[in-house]
């Protein structure tokens, strides 16, 4: 006891850490934080790793779902309600999206009271049944609720522990672990579109639906008792804790999140449709659309991993958001073809994906990881809400000033 007590007196405050990439070094000397406790299994180890691999398919189920909603998007738009307005078929992806980030300051209040595995576990359940509901659902505002509202809700706590949880298991490969977490994400972003297209053209809608559900609900219990917080619960003296949000730190990041990732659910959302409305091609190059940007983002994430642990993740941050940008205004809308389009979904799949785990590692360098699911969940919340702008505008821009096929 004494030992322990002797190495949790040279741990840092996180009003102490200063620039994340300048002092990395130092910090690396350090243990984790002083509510961590003492496991059998140590940082860095092969349990970690393994508790980085359940964080990996976590992502997978939810944020890689969410990637691959174009292919559900283009269908309703095209088959489903093709008498509807694309702004009001675009609530179910937008609202679906804006709940999994929104919801991830709850998930962060929750995970200081209650074990990080029964929350992922019971997230994981109800986002399963919510996509089962959402085959029994025929009109708009019944995707919205299922699809959409329940869905995102349910998947934000596999989602956020997923993505938070490993990182108090690694401190010297950190960015390393975040880009294996994420790629996750494109991985299943990669199969599920994939599977989605196969489902409904096959089995039709509903039965995509139900089938994807289930799957979620096996693989997301079946991985939760990995989900091993090593902060013990317990209720804090602060359940709602704003201090952080007074500091320039904070602040540039969530900026930088609000800016950065509210235009990023454009091209998973809408290119699958202006590929079909623009393009004519088919739905099946629609859902590649969807393939390739996820594809892309396995290698993105990798690569944006390893140069955040060299030069520093706000460096590199900086660097993904102007070139997933110019993905978008320098390659995809200026040039209505094929191959420009599938050059805007590589590049932007590479720089846009990685933006959200760079924003993440960003967050766990300048405040360590004892409150990461906290604070990450403040920047989702605020990410959350540009998203949901952005993504509205966007559809209500197209129908009215594109009519539907214009959307420079």
């Amino acid at each position: 006891m004494a030992d322990v007590e002797k190495r949790l007196s040279y741990i840092p405050s996180a009003a102490t850490l200063g620039d994340a990439h300048d002092h990395e070094s130092d910090d690396l000397k350090k243990p984790l934080d002083s509510e961590f406790v003492d496991s059998k299994y140590e940082e860095d180890s092969w349990f970690a790793w393994l508790v980085v691999l359940a964080g990996c398919i976590q992502a997978m189920i939810t944020l890689g779902a969410s990637r691959s909603h174009g292919v559900y998007q283009e269908y309703y738009v095209i088959n489903e309600f093709s008498n509807s307005s694309t702004a009001s078929i675009s609530w179910i992806g937008s609202v679906q999206n804006t709940m999994l980030n929104l919801c991830g300051v709850f998930v962060g209040i929750l995970s200081q009271i209650y074990d990080a595995r029964i929350m992922c576990a019971i997230g994981s359940l109800c986002m399963g049944l919510s996509f089962i509901l959402a085959s029994f659902s025929t009109q708009i505002w019944q995707l919205v609720l299922t699809q959409g509202m329940l869905y995102g809700s349910a998947a934000s706590f596999p989602y956020i522990l997923g993505v938070t949880v490993p990182l108090q298991w690694i401190r010297k490969r950190r960015g390393l672990a975040l880009a294996v977490v994420y790629m996750g994400s494109g991985v299943g972003g990669m199969w599920i579109s994939i599977l989605t297209r196969a489902c409904i053209d096959s089995l039709g809608r509903a039965w995509s639906n139900r089938i994807i559900g289930c799957i979620m609900i096996v693989m997301g219990v079946g991985l939760s008792p990995l989900i091993i917080s090593r902060r013990p619960a317990r209720r804090p003296s602060k359940i709602m804790d704003f201090s952080v949000v007074r500091e320039w730190r904070f602040l540039f990041i969530a900026a930088a999140s609000f800016f950065a990732m509210g235009p990023n659910t454009i091209p998973y959302i809408l290119m699958p449709t202006y590929v079909a409305d623009v393009l004519k091609e088919s739905g099946k190059l629609g859902s590649s659309i969807v393939t390739i940007i996820n594809v892309s983002g396995i290698f993105g994430r990798f690569i944006a991993g390893m140069l955040s642990d060299r030069f520093g993740p706000i460096n590199m941050l900086i660097l993904w958001t102007l070139l997933a940008a110019f993905s978008q205004l320098g390659i995809w809308l200026p040039f209505a073809s094929v191959p420009a389009t599938i050059a805007s979904a590589a590049l932007f799949g590479v720089t846009g994906a990685s933006i959200v785990g760079m924003i993440l590692n960003a967050l766990s360098h300048q405040y360590g990881v004892g409150r990461i699911t906290y604070i990450s969940g403040m920047v989702y919340m605020v990410y959350s809400l540009s998203s949901l702008g952005v993504v509205q505008t966007t559809s209500m821009m197209l129908d009215t000033v594109g009519h539907g096929t214009d959307y420079t």
